[in-house]
């Protein structure tokens, strides 16, 4: 396990030194990645994920979640299998994309809001791109294909919930009073429970910005030496790293208008290299494990591919 762990860090280094490099020889082309991605955290991240974090923070600390679904838990329980505070977290991320799903979990279960087997099963599939970011950035502006708007939302939400499924009895739990969670302390004053959550929510989108920028570099780097005998594999390689850089790509190449689309939702499903980091973030605190998210985004773009795959087989057919 230690040599593992030393290889580990070694591939770290190596990888650090030559993106230094790269920063020396092409600062200029540095430069600019690096302003795009200044520009996606301050133009689009900030502004949108920001609030959602305050208020979030706020109604899992109070507990609201639980009394405004609680009505609605037995038909929640039977096709999402979570609990009320469990199936807040889920919609919420949904709405809110990328990588709320993830931090709301961790919030949950540090709270003592789900229990520890309900958070690994949340994890496997409540990280997800926002309609937002689907309708405006991936449709209209790298693929150009509005007229995909309702078909896209089924595809990625029929396979969402197909992963849900699949991964439903692997991480079995109660909603019982008898789950053994966290003792929820008594909360401060309002006037101090706002002060949490605003620094709380600034400290992560701020996590954020860095690796949203680091990855920007990095993607500019393998665009600019990747050999260009691998033709159209550099879109797809992007777009397992860094979601934004790679969806540009794809749309940008010279395969069919299929299978571009094809391969931008199962990036887009998948979220990449750099969502990964920022999960494993804002999971941190809570000390939850990633694999089950890892585990739950390779299925899901599996299943997202698939789903568009019959899309395109049942227009043909009409």
């Amino acid at each position: 396990m230690f040599s593992k762990i030393c290889k580990a860090k070694n591939l770290l280094s190596i990888c650090v030194l030559l993106l230094l490099v790269y920063m020396f020889l092409e600062p200029q082309a540095s430069l600019e990645a690096s302003k795009r991605g200044l520009l996606l955290w301050s133009q689009t991240l900030l502004p949108t994920l920001l609030p959602f974090m305050i208020l979030s923070n706020l109604v899992i600390r109070i507990g609201v979640a639980e009394k405004m679904l609680a009505p609605f838990g037995p038909i929640f329980r039977r096709f999402l299998g979570l609990s009320p505070a469990g199936t807040y977290g889920y919609l919420l991320g949904l709405l809110c994309g990328y990588p709320m799903g993830a931090k709301l979990t961790g919030d949950l279960y540090r709270e003592g809001r789900i229990s520890y087997m309900e958070a690994q099963y949340l994890l496997t599939f409540s990280n997800n791109p926002s309609p937002i970011f689907v309708t405006t950035y991936v449709l209209l502006h790298c693929l150009r294909m509005p007229q995909y708007t309702l078909a896209t939302f089924a595809v990625l939400y029929s396979a969402d919930y197909a992963t849900s499924l699949l991964f439903r009895s692997r991480y079995p739990f109660r909603d019982s009073p008898m789950d053994k969670r966290k003792e929820i302390p008594p909360l401060p004053s309002t006037g101090k429970l706002l002060d949490i959550s605003i620094m709380n929510a600034f400290e992560t989108i701020t996590r954020l910005g860095g690796f949203i920028i680091l990855f920007s570099v990095l993607s500019a780097a393998l665009a600019r030496y990747l050999p260009q005998a691998l033709g159209n594999t550099i879109p797809c390689l992007l777009g397992i790293l860094e979601i934004s850089t790679g969806l540009q790509a794809i749309a940008a190449c010279s395969l069919p208008a299929k299978v571009r689309y094809i391969l931008s939702m199962g990036a887009a499903s998948f979220g990449g290299l750099c969502i990964l980091a920022q999960t494993n973030t804002v999971i941190g605190e809570s000390r939850l494990p990633l694999r089950p998210y890892l585990e739950g985004k390779i299925v899901n773009g599996l299943f997202t591919i698939l789903f568009s795959l019959l899309f395109f087989k049942i227009i043909q057919v009409i």
